[in-house]
């Protein structure tokens, strides 16, 4: 459920809620996919970024919690994933820094 909220918080603050994955969704390839069907063509690059760090992030913070025994925190994430997105914006990801996620999170 942590990272159903940390999709839900990062397409909420772009105004983009039907793209969160549902409780149902058995695939995260055909999720994507479809996700990014549902975007003008114009934003894909920037949503394929941004669901690329997204699962990133998520993934790490797994781990820390597997391998660290941290607790999982919604919180945490979307602090990591902050700071993360500013790192690939400075790297000129102009289709992610386009999206104007960083002030919604």
């Amino acid at each position: 459920m942590v990272a159903r909220q940390v999709w839900c918080n990062v397409f909420s603050s772009l105004n983009l809620p039907a793209l969160v994955p549902q409780l149902a969704e058995r695939s995260f390839a055909n999720w994507w996919r479809r996700a990014v069907r549902r975007v003008p063509k114009e934003r894909k690059k920037g949503i394929n970024s941004l669901i690329i760090l997204v699962a990133w992030i998520i993934w790490k913070h797994r781990n820390k919690c597997v391998f660290e025994h941290l607790s999982p925190s919604v919180t945490s994430i979307l602090r990591e994933l902050k700071d993360e997105h500013s790192l690939w914006c400075m790297a000129r990801a102009k289709k992610l820094e386009n999206l104007g996620l960083a002030g919604g999170l």
